[in-house]
């Protein structure tokens, strides 16, 4: 059999690559360059006001990470695109010597014909025949020699097309390598910029770590205290959940309920959501992880770091906050430090959004996924625009970044 079997990189060592693997890193690509785009949009607008901030930084360092990443995917994509230049070279060797062979074969065929004298080409071949089973046989064995003929003429033909085709995706393959280059070549220079800016950037923010170290205290203190309340506010909701399983099925009453009960509706809810993870849709059409879940190094300090209940996302200023999943709005308050919460129940898992200025839903509403439920809120002093985005299961927080798309 003639041909080839690409394999996929991360599971065998391999010679080439497959079309879904190659759209793969081209989406990748877009991605990370939708990432660097809006860190300059939010840059762009703290920038403005001439306050740097620690948001700042970290959206500083978000871009230099993200322009690092899209440098090792061209990086990636050059190194396939050889792998199929390599292959496409050698299938085309092979194209070459199957028609030699082929060639050869023809050749040889056709000097057998002609030492065989010109009965071979002619009825003549067949009408000397001794009697009517020779010349059946004659008639067969003449067709057989016609057929093998043009098949050998088929199959130099079709392997002629393969290694013109080969050559055509050689050629485009060189091509893509050769603007591959230059898209890593121009990274590398604004990559360089970038990393100039970051490092001043941290140098201006040691300059004034007293004044970070304030703000730093006053935003865990806030985390803090928006964790505590969370985490009431889910208690007293998982209460009410467990309450309302008790009395749709009143068998129950005396048996150990688990804390943690939900109806046959809230069961069917949270495992849909489990499903989901890894799939659910962000928060705000556009935006980056400026902050992650858990601790977080405080750039322009001595090691101090914060501890994260969830994520900051920062987003173009006015940005629409929607729903990352079915669910019921649990509750919406005013929380000191984090403006407008809004906290949606999805059986016993739930997702938080802080930070909100207008607020789109009340308690007790039915949204779906992608519906609207508000708007984020800015900074009157720096212009700066950050959603805080957590997740919950049960009372124990987890890290949103897996469970969301990208």
């Amino acid at each position: 059999m003639r041909g080839w079997t690409f394999s996929f990189l991360f599971l065998i060592s391999f010679s080439g690559y497959s079309q879904k693997s190659k759209e793969a890193l081209e989406q990748r690509k877009l991605q990370l360059q939708e990432d660097i785009n809006i860190a300059n949009i939010l840059l762009k607008k703290t920038q403005k006001d001439k306050v740097l901030t620690l948001n700042e930084v970290r959206t500083l360092d978000r871009k230099v990470n993200a322009r690092a990443e899209l440098i090792k995917t061209v990086q990636f994509q050059i190194k396939n695109t050889e792998r199929q230049i390599s292959q496409m070279q050698k299938e085309i060797l092979k194209n070459e010597k199957e028609i030699n062979i082929l060639k050869n074969e023809y050749a040889s065929a056709i000097r057998e014909a002609q030492k065989r004298g010109k009965p071979m080409q002619s009825w003549a071949y067949i009408f000397a025949s001794d009697g009517i089973q020779q010349a059946l046989k004659r008639l067969y064995f003449l067709k057989q020699y016609v057929g093998f003929r043009q098949t050998q003429v088929d199959e130099i033909n079709d392997l002629q097309e393969k290694k013109k085709r080969n050559i055509a995706k050689e050629e485009q393959e060189k091509r893509l390598k050769i603007n591959l280059l230059s898209q890593e070549i121009a990274q590398k220079k604004i990559l360089l910029n970038d990393r100039e800016e970051q490092a001043k950037a941290v140098k201006a923010l040691k300059r004034k770590e007293g004044q970070v170290m304030s703000r730093i205290k006053k935003k865990s203190s806030e985390l803090q205290k928006l964790e505590k309340q969370i985490q009431k506010i889910i208690k007293d909701e998982l209460k009410r959940q467990r309450n309302a399983a008790r009395q749709k099925n009143s068998s129950t009453e005396n048996s150990n309920i688990s804390e943690y009960e939900l109806t046959p509706e809230g069961v069917a809810l949270a495992q849909n959501f489990s499903d989901n993870k890894g799939n659910l849709p962000w928060p705000v059409k556009r935006g980056i992880i400026t902050q992650n879940f858990g601790l977080n190094t405080v750039p322009g300090t001595s090691g101090v770091s914060i501890k994260n209940p969830g994520v900051d996302i920062g987003t173009p200023k006015g940005s629409l906050v929607r729903s990352v999943f079915n669910g019921e709005v649990s509750t919406v308050v005013r929380i000191p430090g984090a403006n407008r919460v809004v906290l949606i129940r999805h059986g016993n898992y739930f997702t938080v959004y802080s930070n909100l200025e207008d607020v789109y839903v009340k308690m007790g509403d039915e949204v779906d996924i992608l519906d609207e439920i508000g708007s984020v809120a800015s900074d009157a002093e720096t212009g700066e625009s950050t959603l805080h985005f957590e997740l919950w299961k049960n009372t124990t927080n987890q890290d949103p970044k897996p469970w969301l798309n990208r």
